[in-house]
């Protein structure tokens, strides 16, 4: 009997100790434990303003106008190809990788070995080169005739199709590597009055939608599935497929900083508030707990928000400190990110 009474007062207690707040803390404990971060390695780095670093295959490219690099998580260079412009830009698909250059006209196409598959002249002025899906390619041009546009390359360098449009000034040119669409974006002066201009193509480059708004300055276009988001300076638009406005969000402060994480609009703005809005247009604000917040990045399912000397994980809670001044932070995979400063490149190993 006796047995009985401790047995049933022991589920009791046991009841009253694991209820929703004691389940919520033990929770936050497991959340809030301590992030480990080794350094893996650093390696030196010949710092210009005009360096590229962009996210490649299993590491990172790094181009400074001078010679392209290819350097994996593991801090080893697998290749690098001289190859120099003064002006350029810079995208890849994953597979090749494609080099403008503005000031001689020209078109780089390198494989994945690093090797040098095909270079091709431009007549028009070239602005800026863009990866597509399926191996090509395409370059927005300006003309001294008031007519700016796109033409589109396949993988060997033939023109597939020339898009141009009269009396526009395109400030924005966005693939989606899913589907192989993308979009342009321009703004017009009528009548003392500012438009912008969206023009939206499918993988051929046939024009499947178009729409002009007034007093728009569309500066982002993020692709999601089936939604088209659209981020003006004050205000998110998030579109459909063939272009019917689902919803429009405004924001309060400028647009400082965008993303996509999670499928969630991510915004940063002028007052360093951290901004999710998901594809329905609900609209989440917080303080960010960093200041001078620089950018936001996902590594695994974790979201770290960097500022100019320092690293904040969100999951954690946790704040790790440099002593140098960061100029960008790219995630590698689930584990691995590096942090470039003006001189040197960090590799962090994340648990």
């Amino acid at each position: 009997m006796k047995k009985s009474k401790i047995v049933i007062l022991a589920t009791i207690l046991i009841i009253v100790l694991l209820n929703s707040k004691t389940i919520s803390l033990i929770k936050n404990k497991v959340n809030n434990s301590e992030v480990k971060i080794n350094k893996i390695k650093e390696i030196s780095l010949g710092y210009k303003s005009n360096i590229s670093f962009l996210k490649y295959r299993q590491g990172f490219l790094v181009y400074d106008g001078k010679s392209l690099n290819y350097i994996n998580s593991n801090a080893e260079r697998i290749f690098s190809l001289n190859v120099r412009m003064d002006n350029y830009s810079i995208d890849t698909d994953n597979s090749n990788i494609y080099l403008l250059d503005r000031m001689n006209k020209e078109a780089y196409i390198v494989d994945k070995k690093g090797t040098l598959i095909k270079k091709i002249r431009i007549k028009e002025k070239p602005i800026i080169i863009k990866a597509l899906k399926n191996n090509s390619f395409l370059i927005h041009y300006s003309t001294n005739v008031e007519v700016e546009g796109v033409k589109i390359y396949d993988i060997n360098g033939n023109e597939i199709k020339d898009i141009s449009i009269p009396k526009i000034t395109i400030n924005l040119v966005e693939t989606d590597l899913n589907t192989g669409a993308f979009l342009i974006s321009g703004n017009t002066v009528e009548n003392d009055s500012l438009y912008n201009n969206i023009f939206y193509y499918n993988k051929k480059g046939e024009l499947m939608y178009s729409d002009k708004i007034e007093n728009k300055v569309f500066v982002k276009t993020i692709f999601v599935d089936d939604n088209i988001d659209l981020i003006d300076p004050t205000e998110v638009e998030i579109r459909d497929r063939e272009f019917n406005v689902l919803n429009k969000i405004n924001l309060d402060e400028n647009v400082k900083y965008v993303n996509l994480i999670n499928d969630y609009i991510t915004i940063i703005d002028d007052s360093g508030n951290l901004i999710y809005i998901d594809q329905t247009g609900n609209k989440k604000i917080i303080k960010c707990p960093v200041k001078n917040v620089q950018g936001i990045k996902q590594i695994g399912k974790e979201k770290i928000i960097y500022s100019d000397r320092s690293i904040y994980f969100t999951k954690y809670k946790k704040i790790y400190d440099f002593s140098k001044d960061i100029v960008d932070v790219l995630s590698l995979d689930d584990k691995n990110l590096i942090v470039v400063f003006r001189g040197s490149i960090e590799f962090l190993n994340i648990n």
